[in-house]
């Protein structure tokens, strides 16, 4: 079942419709429960309503992952497949992919990291607890470069991308009571 079927409805311009903007504060108690969770990976091109069938036997339940991961917008917060990450890659830099895996050009280098040099410490190096630019780089000297090591835009997208394959799941023996909370709070507040 659809979520917006726990919304109440309200008229508008002499319309019924769902009401999408109720702020539905989301049992608390329930979400702080870890034992009524279990973390998951998802894997490449794996989608929420194909978790949702496989886990709880009903693919429109995706939107409790949805909303157990502080999902808003699956399209910008759910990772992409390979195939979609290329193109995303593709459209928002307007050049190949392949291109953009490289730091041999100024517009494939996303920013500057310190990897240190030969004679820092662990601590030397954590002190660098920041990201530079590409002008911020050209505008030092040859000897404050020395440590600096560029990352790709492609790295940096995908270490994005890669950070939303870790999800947790509601066990599949909480969904009724899951489900059941989540529909009492529309009805009772």
């Amino acid at each position: 079942m659809s979520i917006f079927n726990y919304y109440p409805y309200i008229n508008y311009n002499n319309q019924v419709a769902t009401h999408i903007l109720s702020k539905a504060e989301v049992l608390s108690n329930t979400l702080k429960d870890q034992r009524k969770f279990f973390k998951y990976t998802i894997k490449n091109g794996e989608r929420a309503d194909i978790i949702a069938y496989r886990e709880y036997g009903d693919s429109t339940l995706d939107w409790i992952i949805y909303l157990c991961n502080n999902i808003i917008d699956p399209y910008k917060d759910w990772p992409l497949s390979e195939k979609d990450f290329k193109k995303y890659i593709e459209k928002k830099y307007n050049r190949s992919a392949e291109l953009m895996t490289s730091t041999l050009f100024d517009y494939s280098i996303a920013y500057y990291y310190y990897e240190g040099l030969n004679s820092d410490t662990q601590e030397d190096i954590a002190a660098y607890n920041y990201t530079i630019t590409k002008e911020t780089y050209d505008a030092l000297t040859p000897v404050e470069q020395s440590g600096w090591v560029p990352k790709s835009i492609w790295d940096y997208e995908n270490e994005i991308n890669e950070s939303k394959r870790d999800i947790v799941l509601i066990r599949a023996s909480y969904i009724d009571e899951f489900r059941s909370k989540f529909k009492d709070l529309f009805i009772n507040g």
